[in-house]
């Protein structure tokens, strides 16, 4: 009975172990596809930049018989109805949003700089 209950744990250990170790093969060889992947990415990443340069954008819109537009040649259409954009308003800073003051005395007029190069200097009296 002792022999068939190793024998029993014996093959349990072993199916785990090469259940791991596939499981390990198959990481490395993902890790591995990933890397290249990433690689390739990076590539392309770098064709598409060289591609979209506006040098080389110019040069294609030339070829295909595009030129710049001179400003006698451009019209501009007025469409009723259309609202511009409203222009960009900066939000207050939250502190400005608060109902109560600021907790800073006003009594406080100079910085911790400002502080200690008067002290340093040897101006050692009471503060502003």
């Amino acid at each position: 009975m002792p022999i068939i209950t190793l024998l029993v744990i014996a093959v349990i250990y072993l199916a785990v172990n090469a259940g791991l170790a596939n499981a390990g093969r198959l990481v490395l060889t993902l890790e591995e596809r990933r890397s290249v992947l990433e690689r390739e990415n990076g590539e392309l990443r770098t064709r598409l930049a060289q591609m979209t340069t506006p040098q080389r954008l110019m040069e294609q819109a030339r070829a295909m018989g595009f030129r710049p537009a001179q400003p006698t040649e451009i019209e501009y259409v007025v469409v009723d109805g259309l609202e511009p954009e409203p222009p960009f308003v900066a939000p207050s800073p939250p502190s400005s949003l608060l109902d109560h003051p600021s907790s800073l005395s006003p009594a406080f007029t100079e910085t911790w700089g400002e502080y200690l190069s008067r002290w340093l200097g040897g101006d050692r009296g009471e503060s502003q």
